[in-house]
């Protein structure tokens, strides 16, 4: 078996990055659709890190091929550029995992900004080393490699593997517990991947004194690429099934529509229904009501006809509000955009903060979710208000992006911040505006900025699902005497 993988190593390695650039395309496909799980949201980084190491693999096979062909120098940028591609794949990994944790974004940027420094001082610390020690570009090359991975593909992996087993709860919260399993598995084999990958190093100059690839191949007699590749090829496979999020999400969508659709179908009869029966059959009593008014004599019967003549009149103005608001159009991008602009101008004008309201890809827009704009008015306002409470004397900006998948609210200050006080007190208000996300099958975010706070609303939107049925326009309204 030892002389067999020896023959075919260059097969196994390139096996390797190929299952790892599958599972990085499988995901990548995917992305395009909108979705209100950070899990799906999140898995853009791990295939970024799939197909940097895939290319990375491969680099193995491809430079030994060109030495036979290239100059020295080409075959060092070769090494060089296979160690960067490398070493970048890994600080997505750590992407990836710091996505899952759902750090609040102060401390996801501080872990990011000091992986990105980290990565650096690796690179050039290691360069200060061949500079003295007189190492090759491979060398080089390959104690990157080695102290990269016990810094931050451990650390990443491992904090994806956390990750994911947390996101259980959230896929059974959706309602999504076939799944769940699949997001288990694959935080065990991350976490396998992370210790096999991060621990077992190439043979280098720098070496921690870990057991390197080539002893664990001369005590096993397996090479570390076809572990890994089946560790690849098993998650490949989970993220397949992971990846079915985004066909229940646009199920469910799809459902949530059809019951819009027989909403509109109902509330389009009730219309009916009242206007040519309920409104007609009340004013009909009111006309014989003020006859017989008309004919009776002065005095409290005639007053008390006319005063029920005037309630009747009364109710059928009511019933009347009522078929319009029945007869409501659907939220549009132009109509949405518009009316935040109305509520952040008024508040501008009515308090000392400053907001500026910025709007973009209302054409490109997909359909957007029935009573999405009272919902983020009401959302829109409440941070406005958040703002003025909590945030002191500074400017606010108000972000609105629409996409063929995707409408963004995006709402931050400059200010001392709300987060402490909002999270401190656990706040209705907040609640609320969660609970308006969740309704329109989105979700709310509230992190801390320097300075300010910082919310983001994200409402998915599908262009896939069938147009919805429009309501039909409202009745016109008859004068009553």
């Amino acid at each position: 078996m030892h002389e067999f993988f020896s023959q075919n190593q260059t097969i196994v390695v390139f096996a390797h990055g190929l299952v790892l650039f599958a599972l990085g395309f499988a995901v990548w496909l995917q992305r395009r659709r909108a979705s209100r799980l950070v899990l799906t949201n999140a898995l853009i980084w791990l295939a970024a890190f799939a197909v940097m190491e895939a290319f990375a693999i491969w680099g193995n096979v491809f430079i030994p091929i060109q030495q036979r062909y290239l100059q020295s120098g080409y075959i060092d940028g070769l090494h060089v550029l296979r160690a960067l591609l490398e070493t970048a794949g890994f600080l997505f990994m750590v992407q990836f995992g710091l996505r899952l944790m759902e750090f609040p974004r102060r401390t996801r940027v501080l872990l990011t900004t000091a992986s990105v420094v980290a990565w650096g001082v690796i690179l050039v610390g290691a360069a200060v080393a061949a500079n003295e020690q007189h190492w090759s570009a491979e060398q080089w090359s390959a104690s990157v490699d080695n102290v990269a991975r016990i810094t931050l593909l451990l650390l990443g992996a491992m904090l994806a593997a956390v990750g994911l087993w947390r996101q259980r709860g959230a896929l059974s919260a959706e309602g999504m517990t076939s799944i769940r399993p699949s997001a288990a598995a694959a935080a065990a084999v991350l976490a396998i991947y992370a210790v096999i990958g991060g621990t077992i190093l190439e043979s280098a100059p720098w070496e921690p004194g870990l057991m390197s690839k080539d002893r664990w191949f001369a005590v096993s007699g397996i090479p570390l690429d076809l572990v890994l590749a089946i560790a690849g090829l098993a998650l490949c496979v989970l993220a397949a099934n992971l990846l079915e999020i985004f066909e229940v999400e646009a199920k469910q969508r799809e459902e949530a529509l059809e019951r819009s659709r027989a909403i509109a179908e109902e509330r389009a009869r009730f219309r009916r229904d009242l206007h040519d029966g309920t409104i007609q059959s009340i004013y009909a009593a009111a006309l014989r009501l003020e006859a017989i008014a008309l004919r009776a004599d002065e005095g409290p019967a005639r007053a008390e006809l006319r005063g029920v003549v005037a309630d009747l009149n009364t109710v059928t103005d009511d019933i009347r509000s009522y078929i319009t608001d029945l007869s409501q159009i659907p939220d549009t991008p132009s109509g949405i955009a518009n009316r935040l602009r109305e509520i952040a101008g008024e508040f501008d004008a009515e308090s000392d903060i400053h907001v500026h309201v910025h709007v973009r890809g209302m054409s490109s827009s997909g359909p957007v979710p029935d009573g999405a704009g009272k919902h983020l008015e009401q959302i829109l306002r409440e941070a406005l208000a958040n703002v003025a409470r909590h945030a002191g004397a500074c400017d606010a900006d108000v972000r609105l992006a629409f996409a063929p998948d995707e409408l963004e609210l995006v709402i931050s200050d400059n200010g001392c911040g709300i987060v402490a006080a909002a999270r401190g007190h656990s706040g209705l208000g907040l609640r609320n505006m969660q609970e308006r996300a969740r309704r329109l099958g989105g979700r709310l975010s509230l992190d801390q900025m320097v300075p300010g706070t910082l919310i983001v609303v994200s409402i998915p939107l599908d262009v896939d699902i069938p147009d919805p049925v429009p309501n039909p326009q409202p009745y016109p309204a008859e004068v009553m005497p």
